[in-house]
């Protein structure tokens, strides 16, 4: 009797394999929506550029720059963060041009599939040393569009451009100056 009872719970047992849904967890839908940026993600950035004068008549060569920078988002679309960089020009008497501008400032970053096209404006203060003549704190301006491919959860890299205003005002307005540069180069960037 006890064998006939075992057999029998071991064909029912069997049986409800037979009957089984293959698909019972694969059809699980939580709701949820993966985007490649969301409030509180954040993001390390290094470019290399190349810097260009673009109203200094031929007194400045072309220099370059590397910039480096931090950014968390507050929406999809929207992030608050700062870069510093540090950049030189010669000029053509081969005295050396070095600014370091450390800025504030606002991210809009429209994405389509994997690329992501960043547009930065910021602003803050920098130094800037020529001719064995210090100037700070000068008020430093950059807009800066860029484009990058996503290459995974963590990495994404591309080009970038900056338009960087650099305006010593003195009090005889007939010594002031606007210096702009534009810059382009390469770029990385570390999500997390």
């Amino acid at each position: 009797m006890k064998r006939i009872l075992c057999t029998i719970l071991i064909l029912f047992s069997c049986a409800s394999l037979f009957f089984a849904d293959e698909n019972q967890g694969d059809e699980y839908d939580d709701g949820y929506v993966y985007e490649q940026n969301g409030a509180g993600d954040q993001f390390l950035k290094i470019s290399i550029n190349g810097l260009f004068p673009l109203n200094f008549e031929k007194q400045l060569k072309t220099g370059g720059a590397i910039e480096i920078g931090y950014y968390r988002f507050m929406n999809k679309y929207l992030a608050l963060g700062g870069e510093l960089e540090l950049s030189y020009n010669v000029s053509i008497g081969e005295k050396l041009l070095v600014m370091i501008p450390f800025t504030l400032g606002l991210l809009y970053q429209p994405v389509y599939n994997k690329f992501e096209f960043p547009i930065y404006l910021t602003a803050g203060i920098g130094y800037e040393t020529f001719q064995s003549i210090d100037y700070f704190p000068s008020f430093v301006m950059k807009l800066n569009p860029g484009a990058f491919y996503r290459l995974n959860e963590i990495c994404s890299f591309g080009v970038t451009t900056t338009l960087l205003w650099v305006p010593q005002w003195y009090e005889n307005s007939n010594h002031n100056k606007n210096g702009f540069f534009l810059s382009a180069g390469i770029g990385a960037r570390y999500h997390f």
